[in-house]
């Protein structure tokens, strides 16, 4: 059975020799108040303190294929008009392109049917002008609070993305003159949930759809007694998914604070547990001074000879 918000609460008034307290959400006592405060504190900081295991997740991202269509364009204007339909374009996470367009150009709203606002002019008068518009920006699952670095791929491609990039160096792409490679980038834009933004956009019609993966650190460290995850405890049955011990003794050490009491020697005593936790989630791989065996799987120093590449008789 996991050890509830009660139990933590219970064991916490127990350690501390103070009375003891039949519930901990909903109940006027101070001390309760106080307990169901600093157990969703210490449980936020304990979690964001490592990127544990059991707050580790994958989301998958299924790009889409753009959407070829033409509109009219007016010089001087971020009016397009006359497109035959805006079904499933969404103001914020569309790019567009085309001849009459200036590079980077995105969608700043879907006015009707068949009209939406750029946020750049148009550098050409033209009727009936071809465009092509792609999804640029995606949303982070709800749970979201941080990538997992160097977790970013393109299933499809079987490449790895690169990224986050800069501000500065995403700026030099988007707006310099070589604004594209072999290689699609990305970085985390703007507020969530809709803030995973890749470059260039995915215009190409034959490459997609395709499937993008990355990995996150949830904010969701608590769960009820369904076993549905959730940010806070806010009810006596949730229980964390992280160390209940650990919430435990850092509950101790902050009410303790909160009290007026000295409570250095507990909050070094929760210290050194959450500590030792880190030490040992998800295991350690062996470290070496040498060169690392078996991990070179592309072509380097440690698999082609020095000279007469690829055989003998070549210099």
């Amino acid at each position: 059975m996991p050890t509830t918000l009660l139990d933590i609460g219970q064991s916490v008034v127990n350690e501390l020799a103070l009375p003891s307290l039949g519930s901990i959400v909903g109940n006027s006592n101070v001390t309760a108040r106080q307990i169901l405060a600093l157990a969703n504190r210490s449980g936020d900081e304990i979690y964001q303190a490592h990127p544990w295991i059991v707050s580790q997740a994958q989301h998958i991202v299924e790009i889409g294929s753009p959407i070829t269509t033409t509109g009219d364009v007016t010089s001087g204007s971020g009016t397009i008009s006359n497109i035959p339909s805006t079904a499933g374009i969404v103001a914020g996470s569309w790019a567009v392109s085309g001849n009459q367009l200036q590079q980077s150009t995105r969608v700043v709203e879907v006015v009707d049917a068949t009209t939406i606002e750029v946020d750049m002019y148009a550098t050409e008068t033209l009727v009936g002008a071809d465009l092509i518009f792609a999804q640029d920006t995606y949303n982070v699952p709800p749970e979201f609070k941080w990538f997992a670095n160097r977790t970013m791929w393109d299933r499809t491609n079987h490449w790895e993305l690169i990224g986050p990039m800069s501000p500065q160096a995403d700026q030099w792409e988007r707006s310099g003159i070589v604004t594209i490679g072999p290689r699609r980038r990305w970085r985390q834009i703007g507020v969530e949930p809709t803030n995973w933004r890749l470059w260039p956009p995915p215009t190409a019609t034959g490459e997609y759809p395709a499937t993008m993966v990355f990995e996150y650190n949830s904010k969701y460290w608590a769960a009820d007694a369904l076993g549905i995850r959730k940010e806070k405890f806010t009810a006596d049955t949730d229980y964390p998914v992280i160390d209940a011990q650990a919430i435990i003794l850092a509950v101790k050490w902050r009410l303790w604070a909160a009290k007026g009491f000295e409570y250095g020697a507990m909050q070094a005593e929760s210290n050194d547990y959450v500590a030792r936790l880190m030490a040992r989630d998800g295991g350690a791989a062996d470290l070496t001074l040498g060169i690392p065996r078996g991990e070179n799987y592309l072509l380097g120093p440690q698999n082609i000879q020095d000279g007469n590449f690829p055989g003998p008789g070549n210099p």
